[in-house]
């Protein structure tokens, strides 16, 4: 298949409006915040992407229909591009308030342009390592601006482009270009503005949560956003470290949420029908791991540490699993074994359909049916007839052979991608960290995470920090798009 690049390019300068509408959007956070310094950044931004957007928009307006090919061009260079947008204003406003007192360390960090792209990457993909050493001591402005990229990113640029700005056929090959299957209506264009509906309810809810558990209302704010984007930035030093128990248990609630299926939640909330989080075997297996996993981790620091650390074993597995990246201690302190366990619980990811990152849990589900598949298979007598059955659907034996492959294919090219990057950061790998260090950090970095044993930070190489920016791209789009982009020279230019 050929692909036609003025379809790429047309689509190409709508996702690029979305920056400029976010920068837009932060203003008012600019006057109310009495920071005047921020406002050019952000408006610099605002102008920029839309204008280039609106350039590439037009110049291709009439180019057709984009076809699943061209989609996935499309959110591969989104994503690529629409950080180095979102990385301006760190720079900015770090060059701004040099040399006064609002110019800390923490935001001087961001002089080294490097350090701006890292963060905004780990923003707009969820990630959620960042390059500053005390949150506490951003600006509002940026601060907003780190929970804000996590909140847009965590349910999908083209998402939000194809709710505001998208009209016409072929919507949907956008749509699923971005690593998203799950459809609540027919219409695309319905289900992207359920999709936002649902999640601005439950961001709300969120965020009032947080404030009931004893946050202020600016904490339980950021924290409310980024929590249930599966993101992991906070604005606190020690992220949730030195919060009360019952803050930790609704940070914990906020988490699991946001590793739901954005499907089952509007059931849930919709018709009121609580069986949504267990109807389907991707969320009964998510509760099960949610439990299993939190008792082995605890069992685990029990073992290590002579105390189980119930609640912070079951906040860090929720962490890891629903890819929120919250940290409630310093994994530093934990043994190999429960870093392990982590990393573990970081490529599995939440389910697919919600904001989580990793290989997703429809597939481990999927895998997991396979290989009894095969083993029923292996046994069966020669005369006796076996149907594949998945979440109470008879599929054909052809049908099902290849939709495992096709999962097998997406997991090990996500896990071959990991084993890669960990061989290449081995080599900036600071003094003091181990392997297992490493992995977790490499996980985290794939699966969009956001926890962290100390490796990530302004001391490391700017080679690292690219390699990393590069890993958190592949994580988010999940492989596909990216070889698609890469192949783009090969394939050519389609005629029209």
């Amino acid at each position: 298949m050929l692909l036609n690049l003025r379809l790429v390019l047309r689509d190409l300068g709508l996702a690029l409006h979305v920056p400029g509408l976010m920068a837009l959007a932060t203003l008012p956070v600019c006057l109310l915040s009495g920071e005047r310094s921020a406002l050019e950044p952000f408006l610099f931004v605002s102008v920029l992407s839309l204008v280039l957007g609106q350039g590439l928009f037009r110049s291709f307006k009439g180019a057709g229909d984009s076809r699943l090919g061209e989609g996935m061009v499309v959110a591969a260079l989104a994503w690529f591009l629409i950080p180095w947008l979102g990385a301006i204003p760190f720079w900015s406003l770090a060059q701004a308030l040099q040399g006064t007192e609002a110019g800390t360390p923490t935001v001087l960090a961001f002089l080294d342009p490097w350090n701006a792209i890292f963060e905004s990457y780990s923003g707009f993909t969820g990630t959620g390592l960042t390059m500053a050493a005390r949150p506490s001591e951003l600006p509002a402005s940026l601060q907003w601006w780190r929970s804000f990229t996590e909140w847009i990113g965590g349910v999908g640029v083209i998402v939000l482009m194809l709710s505001i700005l998208r009209p016409g056929k072929g919507t949907f090959r956008l749509y699923f270009s971005e690593a998203r299957e799950e459809k609540i209506f027919p219409s695309v264009r319905a289900t992207v503005r359920t999709i936002w509906w649902i999640f601005l309810l439950y961001s709300a809810g969120a965020v009032l949560l947080l404030k009931a558990a004893g946050l202020d209302w600016w904490t339980a704010l950021n924290h409310g956003m980024t929590g249930l984007a599966t993101g992991g930035f906070g604005i606190t030093d020690d992220s949730f470290a030195g919060e009360s128990p019952s803050v930790k248990i609704a940070a914990i609630v906020t988490m699991v949420l946001g590793a739901v299926s954005f499907a089952n939640l509007f059931d849930l909330t919709r018709h009121g029908n609580l069986k949504a989080l267990v109807r389907d075997a991707q969320h009964r297996l998510l509760w099960i791991l949610l439990l299993g996993g939190s008792l082995v981790l605890g069992l685990e620091n029990l073992w290590h540490h002579g105390e189980g650390q119930w609640l912070d074993s079951a906040f860090q597995w929720s962490s890891a699993l629903s890819t929120a990246g919250f940290q409630s201690v310093d994994l530093e302190t934990w043994s190999a074994t429960g870093k392990l366990l982590l990393s573990f619980a970081m490529i599995l990811g939440g389910a697919a359909g919600s904001t989580a990152g990793g290989l997703k849990l429809i597939r481990v589900a999927w895998l997991k049916a396979g290989i009894l598949w095969k083993f029923r298979k292996a046994a069966k007598s020669p005369h006796e007839i076996l149907h594949f059955e998945f979440d109470g659907e008879r599929i054909p034996e052809d049908e099902a052979d290849q939709r495992l492959g096709s999962m097998s294919v997406m997991v090990i090219a996500g896990i071959g991608v990991l084993w890669l990057s960990i061989m290449v950061m081995e080599h900036f790998l600071p003094k003091g960290f181990d392997l297992a260090d490493l992995i977790l950090e490499m996980a985290s970095t794939q699966g969009n995470v956001g926890l962290s044993t100390g490796i990530t930070g302004p001391h490391l190489a700017w080679q690292a920090k690219a390699v990393m920016c590069l890993v958190m791209w592949v994580g988010r789009l999940e492989v596909l798009p990216v070889l698609m982009l890469f192949a783009l020279p090969m394939l050519g230019r389609r005629k029209t």
